[in-house]
């Protein structure tokens, strides 16, 4: 299952992608450059937009349930009125776009359209009532109005965190502009207005032609300067704002942006009827042609999740007392920690904490010695090491980075930072390598119930792997992800060939 590395090595560096574009700065100064990084404004923790309005969604559909079941038992004859109101109020809170979630709306003025919506509902339902079935009507007007309170309550909370979250920007995602032109500024002057993004820098290879600010937002280099930019890993995405006729300019940005693994896209002038096309996306009213990657599927990522939390939970509180075994048996075979960390490469390429159990000897020197990947019959795995690495039983404790949300039960194996084949980064071998982090690294995929474990000693087996990885991406679905669950244990009992 695993991307076998020593345990003491330290990692490679990252690509140098510096000496690839160049990162001399001349229209501004290196003093200026520095402090428009250091003030750039990357939140992080941001929140879905789409994915937290289904979960309010669903959040009201099971309250709607509630109070459909409380009245069946305190007066089945109250069921269709108060049936008929929950489906008026939530017709009504989908009318009055009380889904739609946007940082820029007040607290107050989501609260007024959700009491006109939810008071509509009621008043209707009321009336009917009163015309076909006066007997009901005292129990289903308090019946109607515990129920309105009710979804009133749930609005209110919902405005309160909405406010919060956009005050500390987690409901804007963080972008990146390549290219100072003037669609660019339109596009900051547009979004100034609605505040949907958070728009970090610019980024521009024309160095003496590149203002410190444009607009507002700050100048921080050039491609290089980009792929090299700690920051990076929280960058949602990258919005190319050249002129679209300028096919030869857009293909060497796409060219040279490409290997990293955030969504390309490139902005359209304003009034393109291409815009209005299902393959476009909308960024600060400004329309942005997507040249790479693929938005994320809320409805996905809501069960992707439910998925981890759920199936994770089991199988965590399943493995307890095997990895209690496991911790007995590693402090009595040899000196050192119990657990390990790895630092590896999570989604979008931000660096986490991947936790296994320890296999190897605990070598203070070996742990600044540089990476070296584990070799068959390797002296430094312990005895009891190599029974866990045979079972891939060393990684169990990666069930809590899956609970953790820093992985998933399924994706492509997380790989280190530089990794090496042979010689090699394994990043300069795929062109694809970072569309592999486009998604939250498993504990299993498909690659690995496709026989690609372990170190990768060639570029064909690095190849095979991206492949494998990105066809993933591609299909992921819940089935899909319950089928290698189900491949991920014979697979890994029959491997007698990869080292481990």
């Amino acid at each position: 299952m695993s991307d076998r590395k020593s345990e003491t090595g330290r990692q490679a560096p990252a690509n140098d992608f510096s000496a690839r574009f160049g990162a001399e700065v001349r229209g501004v100064s290196a003093a200026m450059l520095a402090e428009n990084r250091a003030n750039a404004r990357t939140p992080t923790h941001r929140i879905d937009r789409a994915a937290l309005s289904r979960v309010f969604q669903f959040t009201d559909l099971c309250a709607a349930a509630l109070i459909a079941f409380a009245a069946l038992a305190l007066d089945p004859r109250t069921v269709w009125p108060v049936a008929l109101f929950l489906v008026l109020a939530s017709g009504g809170l989908h009318a009055f776009a009380l889904y739609r979630i946007s940082p820029t709306v007040p607290p107050w003025d989501r609260l007024a359209r959700s009491v006109i919506a939810i008071g509509l509902g009621g008043l209707f339902t009321l009336l009917s009532a009163r015309i076909f079935d006066p007997a009901v009507l005292p129990v289903a007007a308090w019946q109607t109005v515990a129920g309105g309170a009710a979804l009133l309550a749930l609005q209110i909370i919902y405005a309160v965190a909405i406010c919060r979250w956009a005050r500390a920007g987690r409901l804007a995602a963080n972008i990146v502009i390549v290219g100072a032109t003037a669609n660019a500024r339109r596009m900051i002057d547009a979004n100034r207005r609605t505040r949907e993004v958070n728009i970090v820098g610019i980024f521009d290879d024309r160095q003496s032609r590149s203002p410190s600010r444009l607009a507002g937002v700050p100048y921080l280099g050039t491609l290089g300067d980009l792929a090299n930019w700690t920051a990076l890993p929280e960058v949602d995405r990258i919005l190319i704002t050249v002129r679209p006729d300028a096919i030869a300019r857009v293909r060497d940005l796409l060219r040279k942006l490409s290997p990293l693994p955030q969504p390309i896209a490139l902005s359209l002038e304003f009034g393109d009827d291409a815009a209005s096309g299902s393959t476009l996306a909308s960024i600060a009213d400004t329309p942005a042609a997507q040249l790479s990657g693929r938005p994320a599927n809320p409805d996905w990522l809501i069960v992707k999740r439910l998925e981890d939390l759920v199936i994770g939970s089991l199988m965590f509180a399943a493995a307890l007392p095997v990895m209690a075994v496991i911790a007995l048996l590693v402090r009595l075979d040899s000196p050192g920690p119990i657990l390990f960390r790895q630092v590896r490469e999570g989604f979008n390429g931000r660096p986490i904490g991947v936790l296994k159990f320890r296999s190897m000897r605990h070598s203070v020197e070996g742990e600044k010695s540089g990476v070296r990947q584990v070799e068959r019959d390797d002296p430094r795995v312990t005895p009891v090491g190599k029974i866990l690495r045979a079972t891939s039983l060393d990684e169990l404790p990666q069930l809590w980075n899956v609970l953790k949300g820093e992985m998933s039960l399924v994706g492509p194996r997380p790989h280190a930072p530089g990794m090496k084949t042979g010689a090699t980064l394994t990043s300069n071998l795929v062109a694809e390598y970072a569309h592999r982090h486009r998604v939250k690294p498993g504990l299993t995929g498909w690659a690995q119930v496709n026989g690609s474990r372990g170190p990768l000693h060639t570029p064909e087996a690095a190849r095979e792997r991206v492949q494998l990885d990105v066809e993933y991406i591609a299909r992921a679905n819940l089935w899909f992800d319950l089928w290698i669950m189900l491949r991920t244990l014979p697979a890994l009992l029959g491997d007698r060939i990869n080292i481990r």
